[in-house]
């Protein structure tokens, strides 16, 4: 999380930063910081709306990647794993600011006047299993961490002696020996004669500006920090001289503060107890545990360990296993991130309600799970019973040995969990095959309370699979690697194709309905979790490219019956015949 507005006092002393241009080097990056800020920054802005534009959201990470690719700057990726073993208050309490951020998007029009003064930003469900999705296919060096990222990246950033790129100021205190870049002064849309202009900050250059020992570094972190306490946040505003916000000037009185410790004849650990010691009695706080254990954090960043078996270890740590897996296996807990969807509606979550039991049972061996997710505007938890198979297959499945199970047993699992039949796939490309179960999955769900606009959802769906799965849009990312190409190859767009793309030009311009926009939420969490289902099952179904499945603004675009009328009957040869399959399944 960082230290609150460090950044910004750094912004304000120029000398604190170094500027620099990036290339032929390594680079150590936070991979969850790279993709909230490639997301959220894109422009034009990507979706957030509508539940994602995931294959615009492809477009900008490959760009971010090719970018690196010329200057010759070789990337290494780290993303955070499990949330850590944080108190129930603290769970409520950041889910429900994300809440808050949802609801202010699903009621915000475009253009409106408040967007301009603050635009809150929520995360589409899937875009971290897209980010690891193109991170895999482009050959990109990564590591899913078990806990907290930041102790791996420092190790790695030193081991490797590269700089580390991310927007976490927990970095600025860390002695990165190459230095930290802040993603914000990242211009890499901005490269010229192979270089990226940026600014590096160092931890030496901190100190020499505010003659601050670099041994205290740490005790500063954490009282200025937001992760644990506000320590004395009126007093050393008020004992500050420099101009500003009162959390500028705060940090400013701090590191005054600090600087005239006396720290003669100590050792590194004597100074920061000693400096510690000080700063709680100068605001007359009885010192707290956590500030403690926050300085140790940064003098001895340690590695997360799990009990989990060795399979499952090395299946989350390459991204094969959700790291959702960590927190229900060690806590028996399951956060639900807050989503964008029609909050006079229950959760969205409670379509994929029947896949989590499936997916608690085989992770805990049928005990309950606790989940936190929104009941109307608050959140609640709720105590969740797994859902086992007969003890005999149970044998067979326990997590030790789930990866050895025999695929028929692995994918009868998985058909059960979505009342599904795998065989009526047979005429579905492999790609499309877990999608479709889902589909069945969430159509099947949503008729208990059929609506109209439930089928078109259902159809402009199937319309999206046939253009992102088999017109041009699919075909376009082979030819970058492509050697050669006749004209008459299939790759000319064709009536489909050119009314799809028109669509997708206009869609920003429709209107947002509440009902629709629900619908696909429930769609994408149950893909989501199906997705996590499969993969703990070892992919008894084929991978999806799920860059190609959602693309929001489209999809509630053809939510009409009049324009999947329209569509329908541009459909010719291969891509009639497959959405003519999806239909026959679907129904």
């Amino acid at each position: 999380m960082g230290v609150l507005k460090l950044d910004d006092l750094i912004d304000q002393i120029p000398s604190l930063c170094e500027e620099v241009n990036i290339e032929k080097t390594g680079l150590i990056i936070d991979g969850a910081a790279l993709y909230y800020s490639l997301y959220y920054k894109s422009d034009p802005k990507l979706d957030q709306r509508c539940g994602g534009d995931y294959p615009g959201f492809k477009d900008e990470v490959c760009n971010f990647f090719k970018t690196l690719q010329d200057c010759e700057v070789t990337p290494c990726v780290f993303l955070d794993g499990g949330l850590g073993s944080d108190k129930r208050e603290h769970l409520v309490s950041h889910l429900k600011k994300k809440l808050e951020k949802a609801k202010s998007v699903a009621e915000t029009e475009l253009g409106c006047s408040v967007q301009k003064r603050y635009r809150p930003n929520v995360l589409p469900p899937l875009v971290r299993d897209v980010f690891i999705e193109i991170l895999k296919e482009k050959g990109i060096e990564f590591k899913q961490c078990l806990g907290e990222a930041d102790p791996e990246i420092f190790f790695a950033a030193n081991q490797k002696q590269w700089p580390v790129l991310s927007i976490d100021t927990d970095f600025c205190i860390y002695d990165v020996h190459k230095g930290f870049l802040h993603l914000k002064h990242f211009e890499w849309k901005r490269k010229k004669d192979g270089k990226i202009p940026a600014k590096l900050y160092t931890r030496s250059k901190f100190c020499e500006h505010f003659k601050l020992d670099p041994a205290l570094m740490p005790v500063f972190a954490s009282i200025a920090g937001n992760d644990y306490s506000r320590l004395g946040k009126e007093i050393f505003a008020n004992e500050s001289s420099s101009p500003g916000q009162n959390d500028i000037k705060r940090l400013y009185g701090m590191l005054r503060f600090l600087s005239e410790v006396k720290l003669d004849s100590c050792n590194d650990s004597e100074k920061r107890e000693h400096a510690l010691q000080n700063a709680v009695n100068h605001v007359r706080e009885i010192e707290d545990r956590s500030f403690k254990l926050s300085i140790q954090k940064y003098v001895e960043p340690k590695k997360t360990d799990s009990e989990l078996p060795l399979w499952v270890l090395q299946k989350i740590e390459s991204g094969e296993l959700t790291t959702f897996i960590i927190n229900i296996v060690d806590q028996k807990t399951m956060t639900l991130p807050a989503i964008v969807e029609d909050f006079s509606q229950p959760s969205s979550y409670r379509a994929a309600y029947r896949i989590r039991q499936y997916f608690y049972g085989l992770l805990t061996g049928g005990q309950m799970c606790t989940e936190y997710d929104r009941d109307g505007e608050e959140i609640k938890d709720k105590r969740v019973p797994s859902i086992l198979l007969s003890s005999a297959e149970q044998e067979q499945l326990q997590l030790q040995c789930l990866h050895e199970a025999p695929k028929d047993l692995r994918r009868m699992v998985f058909e059960e969990a979505l009342q599904v039949q795998t065989s009526a796939l047979e005429n579905i490309p492999d790609q499309l095959k877990l999608p479709v179960c889902v589909t069945v999955f969430w159509f099947k769900n949503l008729q208990s309370d059929p609506k109209p606009e439930t089928v078109h959802c259902l159809y402009a769906l199937l319309l999206g699979f046939v253009y992102y799965c088999v017109g041009s849009e699919a075909k376009r990312e082979g030819e970058a690697t492509s050697t050669a190409s006749s004209p008459n190859d299939g790759k000319q767009e064709d009536e489909f194709e050119r009314k799809m793309k028109a669509l997708k030009d206009a869609a920003i311009r429709r209107k947002w309905q509440p009902c629709v926009a629900h619908a696909f939420s429930q769609w994408q969490c149950c893909m989501r979790q199906s997705l996590h289902l499969n993969q703990l099952l070892c992919s008894p179904l084929p991978e999806p490219q799920c860059a190609r499945l959602y693309c929001g603004p489209l999809l509630h675009r053809l939510a009409d019956e009049d324009t999947i009328e329209e569509l329908q009957k541009t459909l010719r040869g291969e891509k009639k015949e497959l959405y003519d399959n999806l239909k026959t399944v679907c129904h």
